[in-house]
């Protein structure tokens, strides 16, 4: 027999639908709250000098350490990227920390162009999104083999200084870690559903069919924002025989 489509009810209807939203704005909100505070934080830096150098942005380690210290936190890497030429004595910067075997410590990149293992994250869409767009972003799904080596999702923000791109502010969170705070509340609900980013790929479902990283194309979905996440509330339509 030909499959055929239904959808088992409304997500809309379902008051527990909106005990899930709540629970994944949370999730989220702890990240893009980190990356917010750091922005700020740059932000109050270069509105006090005309010239910032790398030396000025310690600031961004006193914001992040004590989050990625904390035992009951989900962060997994946060801190600035610079605009190319943002600083005074380094063209490309990042100013950003990470957990390595458990320990804090920070991110040691090749930022020297002419290097043969040079960084060049201006293309990256965790960058470039916030970039274009003015807007905060949610990169992954991803393998994130420079910092968690892990699936992750990197939370991040653009840092306007008078209306000037000067970087962007951010977050990392395992997948794992946003699973294991959101997946008993998806398996409980009888619905079959996923919680998609901005490009429609699946962060989490209660499916088997709709693992992390698939990509939903087509018709017979319903979606529903989460506050105002660039994350929605997908209806999965059931297949049946």
């Amino acid at each position: 027999m030909s499959e055929q489509l239904t959808h088992p009810g409304a997500l809309a209807e379902d008051p527990g639908v909106a005990a899930i939203q709540q629970l994944v704005d949370t999730v989220a909100g702890e990240a893009f709250g980190l990356a917010t505070r750091i922005a700020d934080e740059v932000t109050a830096i270069f509105g006090r000098q005309a010239a910032v150098r790398r030396t000025d942005l310690a600031g961004v380690g006193a914001l992040v350490l004590p989050s990625l210290a904390d035992p009951e936190g989900r962060i997994q890497g946060a801190g600035y990227v610079a605009a190319v030429d943002a600083l005074a004595d380094s063209r490309w910067w990042l100013e950003w920390f990470m957990l390595r075997n458990g320990s804090p410590e920070r991110l040691v990149v090749d930022t020297d162009p002419r290097g043969e293992n040079f960084y060049d994250y201006e293309s990256l869409p965790w960058y470039d999104v916030p970039r274009t767009t003015g807007r905060r972003h949610i990169t992954g799904p991803y393998v994130d083999y420079l910092c968690t080596d892990d699936y992750t999702l990197t939370f991040t923000v653009p840092v306007l200084v008078g209306g000037r791109f000067t970087g962007v502010a951010g977050a990392d969170l395992k997948v794992f870690a946003f699973e294991k705070a959101v997946l008993p509340r998806l398996r409980a609900s009888h619905h079959t559903m996923a919680i998609v980013n901005a490009q429609g790929r699946v962060v989490l479902s209660n499916s088997a069919r709709h693992v992390s990283g698939t990509l939903l194309r087509g018709p017979g979905t319903t979606s529903y924002p989460i506050g105002d996440l660039p994350l929605a509330l997908v209806d999965l339509p059931v297949r049946k025989s």
